[in-house]
């Protein structure tokens, strides 16, 4: 039987569309099969502030950082190693290891032996950041532990080499010098490396005890002497102030005394002076006196006093005295 033409036509268009819808279909398919494995391989990576990227193509490292930012890697042959690359802290401390912090590590104590081969133990922290230029020979030489592999052991050799040469008796007084020679010997070890010392803290010196019993008794003596000599001191401060009130009162007392002195000098120069004007003043009057008396004037005054009573003796003048006895009652007396 004989087909129809027309029939044979119109099928024709249809079949020939199915083959090529399939393949729009597949390709499709492959290529969100091909972003969803492209999402999944995370060919982008965002680096944070504080932070660089050493990408690494068939494990060997890129010799030059990513810095922060928005960054891609080509999936399944680079890969991202991420480095922190700020001020780190690396603490020594305690007896036994405590966990880690963001950017702080933590490590027991230091134990040395000093110049009497008596243990010591050290707590003491270290400040350092790495640098980022040279993240990827650090990565490459160390790995992402390098803080154990190098900084712990180069800390823990310099250390012993700056504590060994003191003895346990003179580390408690000589901190300050043990510091300061820890911290130039930890900056000048660490120059050859890729790092920047911030910091070199000596927290604590654990002595041993019979050390740390004969310190305390040292002390305690040096407490004493120092009580003792306040003391001492005090006292004298005491003596000096009565010292100067006994000399303040002497002052006071010859002070007075030579007042007073000077005081009965003056009224005795006072009244030697008026004695002497009034000497002067009497002699002179007398000197008057005596100029003006006549003998005239003397037997006047003599006539002015006579009571009219004659003396009972007389003497007679010229020749051997001759007395005289007159009676009592002068001339009233006589016979008239």
């Amino acid at each position: 039987m004989a087909s129809n033409p027309k029939e044979d036509t119109g099928r024709t268009p249809a079949a020939a569309r199915a083959p090529r819808s399939r393949g729009l279909l597949g390709t499709v398919l492959l290529g969100l099969v091909l972003l969803v494995a492209v999402l999944a391989l995370n060919p982008v990576y965002t680096v944070e502030s504080g932070e660089v990227v050493v990408l690494s193509t068939f494990g060997r490292y890129d010799p030059e950082p990513r810095l922060p930012g928005l960054h891609f890697r080509i999936p399944l042959v680079q890969s991202t190693h991420f480095l922190d690359v700020r001020l780190q802290t690396l603490n020594f401390r305690g007896r036994e290891d405590a966990p880690d912090g963001d950017g702080i590590l933590n490590h027991p104590g230091i134990q040395v032996l000093d110049a009497k081969n008596l243990p010591i133990t050290l707590d003491l922290s270290l400040q350092f950041t790495p640098h980022a230029a040279e993240a990827a020979g650090l990565l490459e030489r160390y790995g992402r532990n390098y803080a154990d592999r190098l900084i712990v052991p180069l800390v823990r050799e310099v250390v012993r080499d700056v504590v060994g040469g003191y003895q346990s008796e003179q580390i408690a007084n000589q901190r300050s010098e043990i510091g300061r020679g820890l911290e130039a010997k930890l900056i000048e070890a660490l120059k050859a490396y890729p790092f920047t010392v911030e910091n070199v803290a000596l927290r604590e010196i654990g002595l041993p005890a019979v050390v740390q019993k004969k310190i305390e008794e040292v002390q305690l003596a040096k407490q004493e002497e120092q009580r003792l000599a306040m003391v001492e001191q005090q006292a004298r401060k005491e003596q000096e102030i009565k010292t100067i009130q006994a000399n303040t009162r002497l002052v006071e007392t010859t002070t007075d005394a030579r007042a007073q002195a000077e005081r009965r000098k003056l009224e005795a120069d006072a009244n030697a002076y008026q004695i002497a004007k009034e000497a002067e003043a009497r002699a002179t009057a007398n000197q008057k006196i005596a100029a003006s008396l006549t003998a005239e004037l003397v037997h006047y005054q003599s006539v002015l006093q006579w009571n009219g009573v004659y003396p009972a003796t007389l003497v007679q003048g010229g020749g051997p005295g001759l007395l005289l006895n007159l009676p009592a009652g002068g001339p009233a007396a006589a016979p008239r």
